[in-house]
């Protein structure tokens, strides 16, 4: 009897343990990917990937990010490492499918770049990084880094830049010093804009050395 009781408790115990341990696979389950570097959890917690950011919604190479990462984490069991909160209290982590690092793959694949935020794999994610702009990958190609760019209108020909070392939005008049040195990353929201009143209202001011 006693025997009986205690393989009744075993098969018991092993059901709860299964129970617990497919409710936490789920969990880590990805629900949905809302765009390049960003998903939801079947618990209904929001992940960003640490380390990276990609295209916002309706520039270049924001529909490619998305897509790359939904192939990479729709719907599979994720590992998440290295949790931190952001500034707007937002979890970002290092995101692993099996020992696949998805942060480095975006990277690598060139539809994201890098905010250098500390982590134990900086090193991996920087040589990923180099390797997709050597190899002119994603949004280092000439589909969003326009090197010799055309305006879409002879009425919009001020180039809004951002200063890589300052983050300054800069506008360049025809007239200004180095206007035709400019290259416009489309990715980052660098653009054409018709007027300095366009310009201005989108957050840029003129460049210092254009000439009045």
């Amino acid at each position: 009897m006693k025997q009986t009781m205690l393989f009744i408790f075993l098969v018991i115990s092993l059901l709860f343990n299964a129970y617990f341990v497919k409710k936490s696979t789920n969990e880590a389950t990805v629900k949905e990917v809302l765009d390049g570097d960003t998903f939801i959890l079947m618990n209904g917690d929001r992940i960003r990937l640490l380390s990276i950011d990609t295209p916002e919604k309706g520039r270049c190479g924001a529909p490619e990010a998305t897509q790359t990462l939904t192939a990479l984490v729709a719907d599979k069991p994720v590992t998440i490492k290295e949790e931190r909160r952001d500034q707007f209290g937002r979890r970002m982590a290092l995101v692993y499918v099996g020992h696949t690092l998805v942060n480095e793959v975006m990277l690598a694949s060139g539809w994201a770049r890098p905010t250098y935020d500390k982590n134990s794999q900086k090193d991996l994610l920087q040589t990923a990084y180099h390797q997709a702009v050597e190899g002119k990958l994603g949004v280092h190609s000439a589909q969003c880094k326009k090197v010799d760019p055309k305006p879409s209108s002879p009425d919009c020909t001020i180039k809004g830049n951002i200063d890589k070392g300052t983050w300054d939005h800069l506008y360049h008049l025809p007239s200004c010093r180095h206007y035709n040195q400019i290259i416009l990353d489309m990715d980052m929201g660098e653009q054409f804009f018709c007027s300095e009143a366009d310009a201005q209202a989108a957050g840029f001011t003129l460049a210092p050395d254009c000439l009045r």
